[in-house]
């Protein structure tokens, strides 16, 4: 019952959640699975239509009221009329430049540096430097990566609940960047500002920000890894944590210095 009231309060929270949804109903379906080849399927019956009762019944209710409200299940109508947003012909979605290597790096980088400083704007000018979200997508990269490897049979460093925990992990991940990648090339911006004609990409990471633990899980563990490989002792492992952490908090105090002072707000007292 808990499992399926934190499902249904994913998707009433955002509704570009839906990606981890799938991803968690992808997972109960393999577990349900293992319980009918190991015959308990029988004995978790009363369990699995209470997690569906308490996962569906918000939901549907949600969307009923947004049908009777606004006119469509998801309520997202509106907004996109409002910003002047057209869905484009399944043939065109192939001239998008996310399906070229430069425009997939675009998309990625950009993603990955909004999960990390978020998408704070100063006099319409965003809060980022370059240097500080190269570091961000580098260590994403490379300790991602590391999670990855530690999956592979060939080097079977993890344990089978934490390899478990880490395919949840990079399946939300990867469904929440597919989702926002599926919006990037459907829909053609023309005039908004963002996204753009000319930047078509949807990269605000608060719109999947669900999928942040899965993130953060694959890459705790890649750090744990990498700093294993590095020193056997584990000091390595909170050297480097311990360094990122102090780099993330001075680089956002010196990106963000110029809005301390502003008048307009309680941070120059």
């Amino acid at each position: 019952m808990l499992t399926g009231l934190a499902l249904a309060a994913t998707f009433l929270t955002k509704i570009s959640n839906l990606p981890l949804l799938a991803v968690s109903v992808l997972l109960l379906l393999f577990k349900i699975r293992n319980l009918v080849k190991t015959g308990k399927w029988r004995a978790s019956c009363p369990a699995v239509a209470a997690l569906a009762i308490c996962a569906s019944l918000p939901m549907l209710a949600w969307l009923a009221w947004c049908k009777h409200t606004f006119g469509d299940f998801t309520g997202t109508a509106a907004k996109i009329q409002f910003l002047g947003w057209t869905q484009k012909p399944f043939s065109e979605w192939w001239h998008h430049p996310l399906l070229t290597p430069p425009g997939l790096w675009v998309f990625v980088s950009e993603v990955l540096t909004g999960f990390w400083r978020g998408e704070f704007t100063w006099l319409f000018q965003g809060l980022a430097w370059p240097g500080v979200d190269a570091v961000y997508v580098t260590a994403s990269l490379l300790f991602g990566g590391a999670a990855v490897a530690a999956l592979l049979p060939r080097f079977a460093a993890a344990s089978r609940e934490q390899r478990q925990a880490l395919w949840f992990g990079l399946a939300s991940f990867t469904a929440a960047m597919a989702f926002l990648g599926l919006l990037s090339v459907s829909y053609d911006f023309h005039d908004c500002f963002y996204p753009s004609r000319e930047h078509p990409y949807i990269t605000s990471g608060r719109l999947v920000l669900g999928a942040l633990i899965p993130f953060l899980l694959l890459f705790v563990y890649g750090l744990d890894r990498a700093s294993i490989w590095l020193d056997k002792t584990g000091l390595a492992r909170w050297l480097v944590l311990t360094g990122f952490i102090l780099f993330m908090l001075v680089s956002e105090v010196a990106i963000n210095w110029p809005a301390f002072f502003s008048q307009y707000n309680w941070f120059h007292l």
